[in-house]
Order: C-alpha cells, then structure tokens, then sequence
C-alpha cells in the first residue's frame, strides 16, 4: 500500500502538496513551482489514500496525479489542482 506525505506552504493558504511517503519535494517538483509554494511545512505524514481529505474520486484522482508526475497540488476544500498550481497562477482580471 502507497503511503503519502502531505505539506503546506506558506504562499498559498489551505493550499497543500502530497507526495510519496519516502519522496523529497525539492527533487520532484520543478523549482519555479515549489518557489510560488513558498517556505514549505510537514502538516502530515504516512497518510493512506483513504485519509486524503476527500470522497473516493478526488482520493484516486490525486493518486493517479501523483503516479504520473510524482506530486499533486490541492486546494481545501476539494479543488485538486494537479502537478501545478492550477488557476492559482492565473492573472485576474
């Protein structure tokens, strides 16, 4: 069974980062990113995917992200942003 960390950032209210259990985050996620992010805290650790705050689909999702990139934002409450920041980033208008 996969097991998954989860980290806050100091950039992005309620916005976290997961990765794989045993995963450093500064050598998965690309610099400019983890940069947005901001200073990065360790809110939890060796989390199953049934402990992801969300209901099954959003806990497949981010494991499906996480599989193919090695990471997955998300935005509580249950926005899943993916391997970037999502519309975090876009410009508003």
């Amino acid at each position: 069974m996969q097991l998954y960390k989860t980290y806050s950032g100091s950039n992005f209210p309620k916005t976290y980062l997961v990765v794989e259990k045993n995963a450093m985050p500064e050598k998965l996620v690309p610099f400019n990113i983890l940069y947005l992010f901001g200073h990065m805290q360790l809110v939890k650790g060796s989390l199953l995917p049934s402990h992801l705050p969300f209901s099954k689909g959003g806990q497949k999702r981010i494991a499906s992200e996480i599989d193919g990139f090695g990471f997955c934002f998300y935005k509580w409450p249950g926005k899943i942003l993916g391997a970037s920041l999502g519309d975090v980033l876009a410009v508003e208008d």
